[in-house]
């Protein structure tokens, strides 16, 4: 009888508790095994996760909507923990510069349950309510602009850092080259040529450089980057020039050059686009006015 009570007493907070647990799971693995391992979720195993998720989820909303995981990711409990902790890991790493920390266990585990509130309170209130209660009135396309951006905001970057990557080159003039180097020092060999073929270079008259610009042959095809000016060199895939050697001036023999890979950063773009429009449409079309039943 006492652990019926037990039970009883602690079933609304279950979902809680579970949370709760599911966190300190992810700040245990973080203790035990380091950083998440990103590098091995790249394509495709990041796009057959991400499709079963989705579909999990899929399954849940219309199968087991009277479960208490899906009762709990609907409840204002659920969205309130996730602004909640979204804004103290806002806060940390502005604050602290703790970039290293979107690498954790802890921020994906959360990353993922907040990407879950968000798909559910989507499925949840797509369609306005009837008089019935069925969910078969109109579309309400404010809020699918507004949390469907920034649920693929949030999930293209996430699912997508797998396959982000970050690399610096060094061009040489009239040397074809092919290894670069990752930002923790190792190397990695692009699958093309890059060559420096003649370096620009103007300064102000107390000789700081104002502007420099560098011709390459990359892959064979002539190429001008100047600073703040990429290359694209592929879905995703632009190149920076970010360096040179300063004190051979015009006269030097090879340039730095950044490559980097983002195939995943117009799913973010959209994402924002699409808060904008659901942003725009709040404001013109204002608040949603309130009916009587005989209405």
């Amino acid at each position: 009888r006492f652990f019926c009570y037990f039970c009883k007493s602690i079933y609304p907070v279950m979902p809680y508790i579970v949370l709760m647990l599911y966190l300190a799971i992810a700040l245990a693995l973080q203790f035990l095994m380091g950083d998440f391992p990103v590098s091995f979720f790249a394509f495709p195993l990041n796009v057959i996760v991400a499709v079963l998720w989705f579909g999990l989820m899929i399954w849940l909303w219309r199968n087991r909507k009277k479960s208490l995981f899906v009762s709990f990711m609907l409840s204002r409990g659920a969205t309130l923990c996730a602004i909640t902790i979204f804004l103290l890991f806002g806060l940390v790493i502005g604050l602290t510069g703790l970039r290293s920390l979107v690498n954790t266990w802890v921020f994906v585990a959360f990353l993922l349950y907040f990407q879950t509130v968000l798909l559910f309170v989507i499925m949840r209130g797509w369609r306005a309510q009837t008089a019935t209660g069925a969910h078969l009135g109109e579309i309400r396309w404010r809020l699918i602009l507004n949390h469907a951006g920034l649920l693929l905001a949030i999930a293209a970057p996430f699912w997508g850092a797998p396959d982000s990557e970050t690399v610096r080159l060094q061009a040489f003039k009239d040397m074809p080259v092919r290894e670069a180097y990752r930002m923790d020092g190792t190397s990695v060999w692009m699958p093309y040529e890059t060559e420096l073929k003649e370096f620009r270079v103007e300064t102000y008259s107390n000789g700081v450089p104002s502007m420099y610009e560098a011709e390459l042959l990359i892959e064979g095809e002539p190429v001008t980057l100047k600073v703040n000016h990429p290359y694209s060199k592929g879905f995703g895939e632009n190149v920076y020039l970010t360096g040179y050697d300063a004190v051979a001036g015009e006269d030097t023999s090879y340039c730095i050059i950044q490559i980097v890979k983002e195939p995943w950063k117009y799913g973010a773009a959209a994402g924002i686009v699409l808060m904008l429009a659901g942003a725009l449409l709040l404001f013109a079309a204002g608040p949603k006015k309130r009916y009587g039943e005989d209405d």
